[in-house]
């Protein structure tokens, strides 16, 4: 084999296996963490998707195939009973979330996002509301 098949076949597998985490749909799971597990109201969407008005009393989910760019972003609006504020988070960044989760669980909680911690599964990688 001479040397150019050969840097041809270790760029084609690189980029196969590059690209399968591409294709591969990501799921992202929203949970319910009000202390009062009252309903939220979520509103999702990306640039050229929007999912809707979803009342969240357990969990929802959604799933989509990132693009092959790296610039696949979702962000939410949360709202729930008793507070006034409308609570924003970009639930899904590729760059941010694509080499730790196929399957992104986020807990919502009046102080933030959270999602599991990978070594302990408890909800403590928590983030802030976007201002």
């Amino acid at each position: 084999m001479s040397s150019l098949a050969k840097l041809m076949f270790i760029c084609s597998l690189l980029l196969t296996s590059w690209a399968g985490g591409v294709w591969c749909r990501t799921h992202v799971v929203i949970q319910n963490g009000l202390p009062d597990k009252a309903s939220i109201e979520a509103h999702c969407k990306s640039g050229n998707d929007d999912l809707g008005y979803h009342q969240i009393t357990s969990d929802w989910e959604f799933s989509f195939r990132p693009n092959f760019w790296g610039t696949t972003l979702y962000f939410c609006s949360f709202q729930w009973p008793n507070s006034r504020h409308i609570y924003q988070f970009d639930i899904y960044v590729q760059k941010r979330d694509a080499k730790i989760c196929e399957v992104c669980v986020w807990r919502i909680t009046p102080n933030g996002p959270c999602r599991p911690d990978k070594n302990t599964g408890d909800f403590t990688d928590c983030y802030s509301w976007k201002p």
